[in-house]
């Protein structure tokens, strides 16, 4: 299929095709006139891809996990689960962060609601 289905199966737009494929991320076929051609695999991987940078992953550590998955092998010392998991692991820190946060803000609002009105 051409990028443009591509594009609108995955819900994105053709530029963030091209920057996939600009950072190595995606390699669509090439037609003999120069068109992107995107397999059901290859649509497959964009949409793993996409899911991966929503999730707070680089393209860095995108394309590490790639090539692991790639060779087979824990290339670059890369193990997918462990990368994934250290992932939700630092998720869930900046969860608690937030939450913290939030707590701090809530209490400060609500002590400056109390506070005594000037007359």
């Amino acid at each position: 299929m051409r990028i443009q289905e591509a594009a609108d199966r995955l819900g994105v737009s053709t530029r963030v095709l091209r920057h996939y494929e600009h950072e190595g991320l995606i390699v669509p076929r090439r037609t003999p006139n120069g068109y992107r051609s995107y397999s059901a695999p290859e649509v497959d991987r964009a949409a793993w891809v996409r899911d991966l940078i929503g999730s707070g992953f680089s393209t860095r550590e995108i394309r590490n996990l790639i090539a692991a998955l790639e060779d087979g092998t824990s290339r670059l010392g890369v193990n997918c689960s462990a990368v994934m998991k250290d992932k939700l692991e630092r998720i869930d820190r900046a969860i608690e962060t937030l939450r913290r946060r939030r707590r701090t803000l809530s209490r400060r609002l609500s002590d400056w609601r109390q506070r005594p009105r000037d007359q």
